[in-house]
C-alpha cells in the first residue's frame, strides 16, 4: 500500500491543543507543485474533506482516554494514536491562491502531511447558487464572519471601479462593526449606516455592510468627516461609531502617493500616464492596509446617542399634469391649481454630488 504526501498544513498550531479550540482558527493548506493542477475548478465547492497523517502520533490503545467523558473503544474516538494514524476534517474553503488553499475549521497542527483533498459529498448537489438565492448575501456574510477583508475589497472595487484607501477604511469599519454588532442585513432596514461624507469610503460601507440609499438603510449627513454610525434596530438599540482618526496617514506615510493625488485628482493637472500609475499606487496601499487592526485607524466608541429616522414611509403617487410623469405626492408642487413636478414648476430641488448636499 502506497500513500503521498500532496500536501502540507500551515497553522499557528505548532503542538496538539483541544480539536474543538483548532476548528475555530483558520489555516492554510499548501499543495505541492506536481500536484497543483488536481485543485483546477476546487473553488467552486463550498466544503473539502482533508485527509492527513498523523506524524507526531505514537503508538495506540484500542480502549482510548479522551478528553472528556468515560473510556471508549477507539474508533469511537477522533483520538490521533491509531493503527493507521490517519485523520479526516471537514473544512469551509475560504479562498484559493495559487497552490494554497485558505480554510476554516483544519484541527491539524503546523507541518502535518495532507495525504488527499476530497469536495464534501454533502454539499456537491448543494450549489452556491441555492444558497444564494435564499441568502442573497451569503458570499458577503462569509467573508465577514471570517475577517477575509483582502477579498471583501476585491469585491467592493467591482461596485467602486477602483482601489483606494478610503474604498478599503470603509469595508475595514464596516467588516469589523458587523462582526461586533452580530449584525446581518436582509435589506429591512434593521441595519442602519449613517455616513458623514460623500466619498469612496462610503462606497466601502455600501458594499460590506449593505446599507444603500436604495434600501433607505444609508443615512447621509453632510459633515463632511470620514465617520459612519452603524446602528442595529431591535429589542435595545445597539450603535456603533467609526471616526477616521489619523487623516494625515498617506501624506506622512506615502508622501509620493499624497503628490501624485494632488496632481491628478485635485488639481486635475496629471497626464494619463500619472493617473495610471496613481491608480496602481492607490491599489497598493489600499490592499497593503486592509488587514490593519481597526483600531491604529479608528477611534471607535460604542452605545453612542444618535437620532434616527423612523422606517422609510411609503408615498402615494401623484401624476404631473405637464410631462405626465408619475412622481412621489410628498415631491409634487402645487402651482395654478396643477400638480407639477419639481422640474416642470421650475422649482428648487436638493442634490447630493461631489460638494455635498446643495440646493439648486
Amino acid at each position: 500500500m502506497e500513500v503521498n504526501k500532496i500536501a502540507e498544513v500551515r497553522s499557528k498550531y505548532k503542538e496538539p491543543v483541544g480539536p474543538d479550540e483548532m476548528r475555530k482558527t483558520k489555516s492554510v493548506i499548501e499543495v505541492e507543485a506536481e500536484y497543483v493542477d488536481g485543485l483546477d475548478k476546487i473553488e467552486g465547492y463550498e466544503y473539502l474533506q482533508i485527509l492527513f497523517y498523523f506524524h507526531k502520533s505514537d503508538g495506540y490503545d484500542l480502549i482510548s482516554k479522551r478528553r472528556k467523558g468515560p473510556e471508549r473503544g477507539l474508533f469511537t474516538s477522533r483520538s490521533p494514536r491509531r493503527p493507521s494514524p490517519i485523520g479526516i476534517t471537514t473544512v469551509e474553503l475560504l479562498k484559493r491562491e495559487g497552490n494554497k488553499l485558505h480554510v476554516y475549521g483544519l484541527d491539524a497542527i503546523d507541518g502535518t502531511p495532507v495525504i488527499d483533498i476530497k469536495p464534501y459529498a454533502s454539499f456537491m448537489d448543494q450549489p452556491t447558487l441555492s444558497l444564494q438565492k435564499k441568502t442573497p448575501r451569503y458570499q458577503i456574510n462569509k467573508l465577514i464572519k471570517y475577517q477575509n477583508l483582502n477579498d471583501l475589497l476585491l469585491k467592493a472595487g467591482e461596485l467602486h471601479g477602483h482601489y483606494c484607501p478610503y474604498l478599503a477604511l470603509g469595508v475595514m469599519a464596516a467588516a469589523d462593526a458587523l462582526k461586533r454588532l452580530g449584525a446581518d442585513n436582509d435589506g429591512m432596514e434593521d441595519l442602519l449606516a449613517v455616513v458623514e461624507t460623500n466619498s469612496c469610503f462610503s462606497d466601502g460601507i455600501q458594499y460590506t455592510a449593505g446599507t444603500t440609499f436604495g434600501n433607505n438603510s444609508l443615512i447621509y449627513r453632510d459633515f463632511g468627516k470620514t465617520a459612519v454610525t452603524f446602528v442595529k434596530r431591535g429589542d435595545s438599540v445597539k450603535t456603533l461609531r467609526y471616526y477616521f482618526k489619523d487623516s494625515d496617514f498617506i501624506e506622512r506615510e506615502y508622501p509620493k502617493a499624497a503628490e501624485l493625488f494632488k496632481k491628478v485628482i485635485a488639481d486635475r493637472n496629471g497626464s494619463q500616464a500619472e493617473e495610471k500609475k496613481m491608480k496602481k499606487v492607490w491599489q497598493e496601499i489600499a490592499f497593503e492596509i486592509i488587514e490593519a487592526d481597526p483600531d491604529k485607524f479608528f477611534k471607535i466608541e460604542e452605545d453612542v446617542k444618535i437620532k434616527l429616522p423612523d422606517y422609510a414611509p411609503i408615498f402615494a403617487d401623484e401624476q404631473c399634469s405637464k410631462c405626465g410623469e408619475k412622481l412621489m405626492a410628498a415631491k409634487a408642487v402645487q402651482k395654478d391649481d396643477k400638480v407639477l413636478c419639481r422640474e416642470c414648476a421650475e422649482y428648487s430641488y436638493y442634490q447630493l454630488d461631489g460638494s455635498g448636499i446643495v440646493e439648486k
